[in-house]
Formats: C-alpha cells, structure tokens, sequence
C-alpha cells in the first residue's frame, strides 16, 4: 500500500512538473518578441540619427566656398565662386550674370550665340554673360575660329576646371547627370534667379533679364 502511494505522489509531482515547463515556454517566446520589438525601436533611433547626420552632412557641404578658375583663349583668367547658389565672377561688377554652359558641337548652343552676343550688346550696362565649354575636346585656335565665325562678344571659358563647375552646378540645381545642352543659369547680385534646360526662347530669357533689371 505504501509502494502504492508512493507510485501516486511520484506521478503528481511529475504532472504538476511537466505543466511549469510548458508555461515557461509562452514567457520565453514573450522575452523574445520583447527583445524583437527592442531592437525595431534602437534600429528606427538609428535610422532617425543617420538621416540626421546625411542632412547635416549636406548642409556643411552647401555652406562651403568653392572657386574655379576659368580662362579664355587669351588667357584671361577669371575666378567664379560658389557658396551655395549664390556666386561672384572676379573683376565682374554687373548686376546680372548669365552662365552658358555649351558645346561648338551642339546645334541648340549654336543657334543661340547670335541671340547671347545681341543680349551681351543691348544690355551691356548691367549683363555678363559667360559662355562655358562643356564636353567639348576642341582645340584653342579652331576655338577662335569658332568665335570670330559667330561674332561671339562675351566671355568664352575653355578651362580645365569647366567640367567641375558644371558639375557642381548640375547637382545644386538637382538636375539629373545626363542634363541638356545648352543649360543657362541667371543669377541677380550674385543671387540664383532662374534656370533653363535645353535651348530657350530668346523672348523669354530677355523679359527674365529685364524684370530683373527693373526689380530691386
């Protein structure tokens, strides 16, 4: 008899045993899914903090001072200077500068020189306009060719640091890389004032440079 309930008091203790094991599974599953939900929040903490970084990052950039410098067939030298969108051009003292990135290559950019060298003569009391080679291999003197041939009037960069300036200036203005030739970019008292992809209706570039002479 005594065997016996020491059978029956063996296979209590071995049920009551087996049911604390199972209850502790669903506690560790729980640990686990609390660690889960954890380590999604420290990787949204993380996220929040890179993008923070990324914005600063950028915001640094933008504040930099970059300087280029660009010269012509004459070997005049002229220095451009970019803190964010803003710009100075040395020795330049006019209110508007006209940057025109273009190619001897390009069919748009050459239909539009004799309506820039028009531009550059009409207003020429309050407009610089620089012409810069982009993409474009040629050679100094078929360069002087090409400009006595089309009576170029303005400033004519074929730079080295020409490729760099249109790159910096392409992601200041988000554009995408392959961008369009001819791209102008007008800026008043240093200042971005508007941009056109691809070759622009002279009608509406001169009444941009004219509001902007006559809006102080």
């Amino acid at each position: 008899m005594k065997t016996l309930k020491l059978l029956l008091l063996g296979t209590v203790l071995f049920y009551f045993t087996g049911c604390e094991d199972k209850k502790t599974e669903p506690i560790a599953e729980t640990n686990k899914t609390v660690a889960k939900e954890s380590n999604k929040t420290v990787v949204k903490e993380s996220d929040q903090e890179i993008d923070q970084k990324e914005e600063e990052k950028k915001a640094a950039e933008r504040s930099k001072k970059y300087s280029f410098v660009l010269s012509d067939i004459n070997d005049s030298n002229r220095t451009i200077s970019i803190e964010n969108k803003h710009i100075t051009i040395s020795d330049v003292a006019e209110k508007l500068i006209l940057i025109n990135f273009f190619a001897t290559w390009c069919p748009p950019c050459k239909g539009e020189i004799p309506y820039l060298a028009d531009l550059q003569k009409k207003y020429d009391a309050n407009l610089f306009i620089a012409g810069i080679l982009v993409n474009d291999p040629i050679e100094t003197e078929n360069l002087k060719t090409f400009i006595s041939q089309y009576a170029i009037n303005y400033f004519v960069s074929n730079a080295t640091q020409n490729e760099p300036l249109v790159k910096m200036a392409v992601k200041r203005l988000q554009l995408e890389e392959n961008y369009p030739l001819p791209l102008t970019i007008l800026f008043k008292n240093g200042n971005y004032y508007s941009h056109y992809e691809g070759a622009v209706p002279m009608e509406m570039l001169e009444h941009d440079i004219k509001n902007a002479i006559s809006k102080e």
